[in-house]
């Protein structure tokens, strides 16, 4: 594929691909009536309320709101952008695509990424076949045995081997007609010194794939066979592969985790396939790194709340309360699993099975409840550490989703320190807005860069009118979307212009969309079809909830042409105007802030309040 995906093709992928069959893969469906229900994939219920309709090659869920065309459902259940889904499906029905071309730039970029991918699946070839076929492998075979692992959880996870020798992976690369370059790259192999040649990174090593949501390995873990260190390495970063937005085992946890609504997060590549091994299928781990901010937002999108099952030791005890810090962030719920002392999954499975395992899964705390006493604990008796400790829980407190939960631990902390609960209120208050610090400056850098005034103005193309009355909410998206006119404007030649489309992509959409709700949509539209034509709406809103798509589809009955003449001054005046307005916003929450701060706290207030004053004027 050398382009972009024309329209006419997404069409009659859409037509020829029979959404009753498509879904009969994944759910058991039974007639009722023009449809056919089953349970839903995308939540746990007992009850069928999912609903596809062969009539309007459409499915609902009438429990939890999803619904789509096969696009959307091919997406959501198997993690694809729409691209990769058409393609998919176009292969399916026997549909060759004809792609729009790209630019140079473009074209070796993805010309990059398919060699790439390539030569991880020759590298992952090339291991499994070690473990699973060659003599060198049986040390291997004998360890995973001695695990309890057999072939199946091998071939499950593709995993391999590294035999001792320095060159083996190298030869075998350049055999297959692998450009070292690209090896390097991966980090598959290093330079030698001195020039020696090339050698292997991984050596006598049980490898274990890391693939991405569409199944294609990204990376490797290696971990030795016996004590020596150290125990693990890992593929370094790559243009394929962030560590920092990967997680191992998802490929194969995610349905489980979307039916239980729960995902238990471990640390180790053992720990994960020990608790698959054991049934509990919804399990997930790091690669090597603690949980990010962008592995809180992938959980999301599968469950509604996260299980933690770190080391007991200090160590993982401060992964346990980093990973709920930026959970949190997420609006994701945790709660922490105790083993005894010195037990991982692994370890604890083994010795006392299943059984006693889901006990304690169901007597998990709360993250917040232990943070909140293991802090205590270590602070003693003394009023510095009491006040330290204080300090730390409301700062954790301040990026708790709910308001109520703030409430009753602020005043559980408040009986055991002694502190005045009208004291610890008025820290937690600010300590809400610190949350929100680090977008502040953020949104000042980009207002100082765009000069905040516009150079000329705004060009008058006439927007469409908005309906009066606001659609009612369903149950994925319980707030109404909000947004203002250069925000409409926006969404108008992010669906219409594709050359639009292609800024705002390169550019970010935190450049030009200032609330979360309009950053997301924006995020999802941009991974639509350049170009929407009349009666292709639905390609391009199908997968955003339904007040959503009336709140869209307004905006795209406006003359087309006369939209796409002057786009790069419409975004450059729309861009203007966002961070005008967030800085208008920011200075009314300075107002707010500086009224009841004291101390330093309000002479940083009132120093930010004089920088953005000057700003606007």
């Amino acid at each position: 594929m050398t382009g972009q995906i024309g329209d006419d093709k997404i069409h009659e992928v859409r037509e020829r691909m029979d959404i009753v069959e498509l879904v009969s893969g994944y759910v058991s469906l039974k007639r009722s009536g023009a449809n056919h229900m089953g349970l839903c994939p995308f939540h746990s219920e007992k009850s069928p309320s999912f609903s596809v309709n062969a009539g309007r090659q459409f499915f609902h869920c009438f429990g939890c709101g999803v619904g789509g065309d096969v696009f959307a459902f091919l997406m959501k259940m198997e993690g694809l952008s729409f691209p990769d889904a058409v393609r998919r499906l176009a292969e399916r029905v026997g549909i060759e695509l004809e792609e729009r071309r790209l630019s140079p730039e473009e074209q070796r970029f993805r010309e990059e990424r398919d060699r790439l991918f390539r030569v991880n699946e020759i590298a992952a070839g090339y291991f499994h076949r070690l473990l699973m076929e060659d003599r060198a492998g049986e040390p291997a075979r004998q360890y995973l045995k001695q695990r309890g692992y057999g072939r199946k959880a091998a071939a499950e996870y593709q995993i391999g081997f590294a035999s001792e020798g320095w060159e083996g992976l190298t030869r075998y690369l350049e055999a297959e007609g692998v450009n070292p370059q690209d090896a390097r790259t991966l980090g598959l192999i290093r330079p030698g010194k001195e020039g020696r040649g090339d050698y292997d990174l991984f050596r006598r090593r049980l490898i274990f794939p890391i693939v991405n949501l569409a199944g294609r390995v990204v990376a490797f873990g290696g971990r030795v066979l016996d004590d020596s260190k150290p125990k693990y390495i890992n593929s370094p970063e790559s243009p394929i592969y962030h560590k920092g937005n990967v997680l191992f085992g998802l490929f194969q946890a995610r349905q489980a985790m979307r039916q239980a609504g729960e995902a238990i997060l471990v640390e180790g590549y053992f720990d994960q396939l020990a608790l698959n091994r054991s049934g509990f299928i919804n399990a997930v781990a790091t690669c090597g790194t603690a949980l990010t901010a962008e592995h809180a937002a992938l959980l999301k999108r599968y469950v509604q709340r996260v299980l933690l099952l770190f080391d007991q030791d200090a160590a993982g005890r401060k992964a346990t309360f980093k990973a709920m810090e930026a959970l949190q962030s997420e609006g994701v719920p945790t709660a922490v699993v105790d083993l005894a002392a010195g037990e991982d999954p692994d370890s604890f499975l083994q010795r006392e099975g299943a059984d006693l395992f889901r006990q304690r899964m169901e007597q998990a705390r709360p993250a917040m409840e232990l943070f909140l006493e293991e802090t205590l604990a270590e602070a003693g008796g003394s009023v510095e550490g009491k006040a330290r400790a204080a300090e730390a829980v409301v700062a954790m407190l301040a990026q708790l989703p709910s308001e109520l939960e703030q409430d009753l631990y602020l005043k559980a902390l408040a009986v055991q320190t002694g502190i005045a609960l009208e004291l610890l209120q008025q820290k937690l208050n600010l300590a809400r807005d610190r949350v929100r610090s680090a977008e502040r400056k953020s949104s000042r850098r980009v207002a100082e860069r765009s000069n905040v005034q516009p150079d000329y103005p705004s060009p008058e193309i006439p927007l469409p009118e908005m309906p009066e009355e606001e659609p009612a909410s369903i149950t994925e998206t319980p707030q109404q979307p909000s947004w203002g006119k250069a925000e409409e404007q926006l969404f108008s030649l992010l669906m219409l212009v594709p050359e639009a489309r292609d800024l705002i992509r390169t550019q970010g959409v935190t450049e030009y969309f200032q609330s979360e709700q309009a950053q997301a949509i924006a995020s999802q539209l941009l991974e639509m079809p350049a170009g929407i034509t009349e009666g292709e709406e639905d390609a391009c809103l199908m997968l955003l909830p339904e007040e959503v798509q009336q709140r869209l589809r307004p905006l795209l009955k406006v003359d087309r042409e006369a939209f796409a003449d002057n786009y790069e001054r419409q975004l450059q005046d729309c861009r203007r105007a966002a961070a005008r307005e967030k800085l208008q916003r920011r200075k009314a929450e300075l107002r707010e802030l500086i009224a009841r701060a004291d101390g330093d706290d309000k002479i940083e207030l009132m120093q930010e309040f004089t920088r953005l004053k000057k700003q606007l004027n």
